[in-house]
């Protein structure tokens, strides 16, 4: 199986890879990593302010300064990169099928146990096939984080929608909305602190992924930290690059978090 995969289905993942990579990885990882740390960490902060407010702020600049102790700013930018990535195509695959679930009985009853089976699945399983199709590239650990973090997206997504009264939704079909209209009016607009924690918990996800695909060439902070394990000359660099995961986690989750609270006030 793995090699007819390998033999008839390599010029298509290998040109949707080359793709993504170089459209939309790539340009985004030079902007990071190629600008001032402080512009970068600047826009972070107001980002963090802006979404979360003063308090996530002074998180993201603790952060931001901790990131820059620890020495591995760049590779922490690169991890970054890969993390926003991934977690955008998270919720663009939370929002369509979360959408689907949440309007359609039918549909959650035939994707629900899918999902749940996925969520407790050893991360690790997810690599095997991905490998075959990718091989061993960063674009592999973002797809595998992809397909970790997704379950968990949708479900939120899903429950949001159906928590939409219906009493609104039935006006809104009164007054002449069409289906596009009452998803991207009335349902999403109502659903947002769904969507907000969705993507707070998605990027907590493909995050906790970084370690694995440092196995699978996905470098930066996954595999300084997998070199300081195998590596004892290492074991001070892999220390960072943990340390940094947890930063980047903790600045993420704050913002997320603040942001979602936010929007449900």
């Amino acid at each position: 199986m793995t090699t007819w995969a390998q033999d008839n289905l390599s010029g298509l993942t290998n040109a949707f890879r080359d793709a993504l990579t170089n459209g939309l990885l790539n340009p985004f990882q030079t902007v990071l990593t190629d600008s001032p740390w402080w512009l970068v960490g600047a826009a972070l902060v107001a980002l963090g302010a802006v979404l979360g407010g003063w308090r996530a702020g002074v998180t993201t600049a603790v952060c931001v300064a901790l990131l820059v102790a620890t020495g591995v700013w760049s590779d922490a930018m690169t991890t970054l990169a890969s993390t926003a990535v991934a977690t955008v195509l998270v919720m663009l695959l939370g929002v369509v099928l979360g959408v689907w679930m949440g309007r359609s009985a039918l549909v959650d009853r035939l994707l629900r146990p899918s999902l749940d089976a996925a969520q407790v699945m050893p991360p690790f399983v997810y690599l095997v096939p991905f490998l075959a199709l990718f091989g061993a590239t960063r674009f592999t650990a973002i797809v595998a984080a992809v397909v970790y973090a997704a379950p968990v997206a949708i479900k939120i997504i899903a429950d949001g929608v159906r928590a939409v009264p219906a009493t609104t939704v039935e006006a809104a079909m009164s007054t002449g909305c069409n289906t596009w209209q009452l998803i991207t009016k009335v349902q999403l607009p109502m659903a947002r602190g769904a969507l907000t924690l969705a993507t707070n918990q998605g990027l907590i996800y493909v995050l906790s992924m970084v370690v694995v695909g440092g196995l699978v060439g996905a470098g930066a902070l996954g595999y300084d930290v997998v070199a300081g394990f195998s590596q004892g000359q290492l074991y001070g660099k892999g220390l960072a690059a943990g340390l940094a995961i947890v930063l980047l986690g903790v600045m993420f989750d704050r913002i997320t978090q603040a942001a979602a609270r936010r929007t449900s006030a």
